[in-house]
């Protein structure tokens, strides 16, 4: 598991947004051989944030961001963050809408609770969005750190901007982090032309190190 800061990023997304985002950016991800049946310790989870002294039980909210795909992996990382801070800890998921019947995102949350009965009540909002806004945030990550994210998670990045109406008392201490999955460039290659050509039909004006 890995976090990385990208303070450049919440620049990016103020300017695809056309809002101001408060607080520090995390990106969550593993390595490219991990496999979603591996356990993630709690132990594992404090020594990370540890090392970027996030805490979200000495007045810091955390809102941690995870794609609305659950899978074995992405539940107990849920079940483990909950367990580890009871309060000032949001969890929110997000999705797009090509990939969702329903644009209503009560639907999904309760639909999620269905299937996994473990997560009822853990999940505080979720949100669906149209995947124009993904080509900008694939190819920025891509041109600027080599990294190379799986495109159905590449909306856990929009989330920090389009959730802030989700207030905090002080909105300077805010940590959000948003889990990614990652591709290796084989795979990556095969859809930068496809998000290179979205890019420019959605955006013409896009500039890659803004």
């Amino acid at each position: 598991m890995n976090l990385l800061p990208i303070p450049w990023m919440k620049q990016k997304l103020e300017v695809i947004y056309e809002k101001n985002l408060y607080g520090n950016l995390y990106l969550m991800y593993n390595d490219l051989n991990f496999k979603n049946f591996t356990d993630t310790s709690t132990t594992i989870l404090l020594d990370l944030l540890d090392n970027y002294n996030i805490n979200p039980c000495q007045n810091n909210t955390l809102y941690l961001y995870l794609p609305i795909e659950m899978d074995p992996f992405i539940k107990n990382l849920i079940l483990s963050f909950k367990s580890l801070f009871k309060e000032n800890i949001y969890i929110i998921l997000g999705g797009y809408l090509k990939n969702n019947t329903s644009p209503n995102e009560l639907d999904h949350i309760a639909d999620l609770y269905i299937q996994f009965p473990e997560l009822n009540g853990l999940i505080d909002f979720a949100y669906i969005i149209d995947d124009s806004k993904c080509y900008e945030i694939f190819t920025s990550l891509c041109d600027t750190q080599r990294i190379c994210i799986n495109p159905a998670t590449s909306c856990t990045i929009s989330g920090p901007t389009l959730n802030y109406h989700m207030k905090s008392p002080n909105p300077n201490d805010i940590d959000h982090i948003s889990f990614i999955n990652l591709m290796d460039d084989i795979t990556a290659n095969n859809y930068f032309d496809t998000y290179l050509k979205g890019l420019t039909n959605n955006n013409n004006n896009f500039n890659y190190n803004l």
